[in-house]
């Protein structure tokens, strides 16, 4: 199972289009998402939290975070625990929701603050 993250795309009045994609053997789905600087900033701030816990030892537990903040488009629920769990969540279009539990692998987190880091640079750099 492939779960890619978020594609940056064009920045339209404070807003970006991106898209999440989910590939399995058993299902295949493209999903658009909007998303603002401050929910990149959310973003960042989830995986920094989860790389200092990955650092510390502890449990991968912890509140669910919806990303984007849900209600305004489609979003991702990260649900910390072991499984990880990814619900992909589409309650204004089609109204269906995906899990996919993950089994991610250590230094996770860290990887992923560092590619949000680089994309929020280039971002930043187009704008």
């Amino acid at each position: 199972m492939v779960l890619e993250e978020a594609r940056g795309g064009s920045r339209r009045d404070g807003w970006y289009e991106g898209e999440v994609v989910i590939e399995t053997g058993f299902v295949g789905a493209r999903l658009p998402v909007h998303f603002t600087d401050a929910d990149l900033a959310d973003l960042t701030a989830f995986l920094v939290a989860r790389a200092a816990a990955e650092e510390d030892g502890a449990l991968p537990d912890g509140p669910a975070t919806d990303w984007p903040e849900s209600g305004r488009s489609a979003y991702l629920r990260l649900r910390p625990g072991d499984p990880f769990v990814v619900e992909v969540r589409d309650p204004a279009q089609s109204g269906v929701t995906v899990i996919v539990p993950l089994q991610l692998p250590d230094g996770w987190a860290a990887r992923g603050s560092s590619r949000l880091g680089r994309l929020r640079a280039e971002l930043d750099d187009r704008h």
